[in-house]
């Protein structure tokens, strides 16, 4: 019997692993039977083009026509450990995803169903990269319970060339189903997915950004996997009109109390759009200069405010203003900031949590993209033009499998 070697070299990713072919030669699975019908074959393995193998996939060892009998699989740390299926006709190793520049040496025995045995060995060297990408959540921390305008963002330590394969390892599920889409900011280092509307209210959300081995740019590869999630809470969204100084609240869709309030004045106005609050401050101290007015100025402030709300960074919150109760419902006086007196202010405090949704409109100043979480501004359309997968149902994981057609089931 003869024992055959193959040496083979993956590809870098940029997609999920399936059966792939060998470089310049046939598939491994079609090795020499050497008088068994059984044979073995050993994923992942190269792209046509390329001499090396993937890392983003476990290793798999399969019998064709024939049960395995024992699998040695040793990598830069020894021996690895993996799981044979009940019919022993695959093994897969318990490690996702394999090392970078790494070899791995897979030996394998099997038998055909008359016993015959058939042996194989195979070196899989992996892709090893120039450099690596990191990437990083941000609006949120991991089991946040938020309000329903969070995105979910992912920044990136430097600019993705490949955005399609980004946004293909990029696995959004949510207890509760909604329409969204991934898309991309303007310099391509961040990207985001947000519904069409607002998140299902009281919903489980979560990402699974599968991107170790992903080539984000030729010789440029993701540098780790991220999982996230979090729950949204009951539906608030408050709208401002300032050409009413009110602010009405709504939980779940519901009025549930409309506040007076004073919005920013002439040449200091709030800017009209959605923001969801982006941190719940507490106690602040508000100086005028962090905004450029100097000291000198009659519009120079430095006051300690409670109750503070951060909806952008340059500086706009809701607060309590209560030098400003008589104005409230009547005139804008603010520098920019939507102020309610103390005891509103203590009430919708308490209500509130991050990612609440805050509206303000009829300012005449529009609000600026990137100036906080601004990405519920970007019309719809705008915002498909931007995504390299479109748009798609999220739903959760098992509502998604039982949905996928038997056929497509690889």
């Amino acid at each position: 019997m003869t024992r055959t070697k193959a040496i083979h070299s993956v590809a870098a990713l940029s997609g999920v692993a399936g059966l792939l072919v060998l470089s310049g030669c046939a598939s491994i699975s079609s090795a020499l039977k050497d008088g068994s019908d059984a044979l073995i074959e050993v994923l992942p393995v190269p792209e046509q083009t390329t001499a090396v193998a993937p890392v983003h996939s476990p290793i798999v060892v399969r019998a064709i026509q024939g049960t395995l009998t024992d699998v040695e699989v040793t990598g830069p740390k020894g021996p690895l450990v993996g799981t044979m299926n009940p019919t022993q006709t695959e093994w897969t190793s318990n490690a996702n995803t394999l090392n970078f520049g790494a070899q791995y040496v897979v030996s394998a025995s099997a038998v055909d169903e008359g016993g015959t045995p058939v042996q194989r060995s195979v070196e899989l060297l992996t892709v090893k990269p120039k450099k690596t990408v990191d990437g990083q959540f941000s609006y949120f921390m991991n089991n946040d319970t938020v309000g329903v305008g969070i995105p979910l963002r992912i920044e990136f330590s430097q600019a993705v060339k490949n955005k399609a394969a980004v946004e293909k390892r990029l696995a959004v599920t949510s207890s509760k189903p909604t329409v969204g889409a991934w898309s991309w900011n303007s310099d391509n280092t961040a990207v985001t997915f947000r519904p069409q509307t607002y998140w299902p209210a009281k919903a489980k959300v979560k990402i699974d950004a599968a991107l170790k081995g992903v080539e984000f740019a030729p010789g440029i590869y993701g540098e780790r996997d991220m999982k996230a999630g979090f729950k949204t809470a009951s539906s608030m969204v408050s709208t401002v009109d300032a050409n009413t100084l009110v602010m009405t609240v709504r939980k779940d869709g519901k009025v549930i109390r409309k506040i007076p309030v004073t919005t920013g004045k002439a040449g200091f106005e709030t800017r009209s759009g959605i923001k969801p609050i982006m941190g719940k401050e507490g106690t602040v101290i508000m100086d005028a200069a962090s905004g450029g007015t100097p000291r000198t100025s009659s519009e120079y402030y430095r006051l300690t405010v409670h109750q503070a709300m951060r909806l952008t960074p340059s500086g706009e919150f809701v607060h309590s203003a209560p030098w400003s109760v008589g104005s409230q419902g009547r005139a804008s006086v603010s520098h920019g900031c939507v102020g309610m007196s103390s005891s509103n202010a203590a009430w919708f405090y308490e209500q509130s949590r991050v990612g609440d949704v805050v509206i303000v409109k009829n300012t005449g100043r529009p609000q600026d993209l990137g100036n906080g979480i601004t990405e519920w501004n970007v019309k719809w359309d705008k915002w498909l033009a931007r995504s390299k997968t479109g748009a798609i149902t999220v739903e959760s994981a098992a509502a998604a499998k039982s949905a996928t057609p038997a056929s497509a089931i690889g």
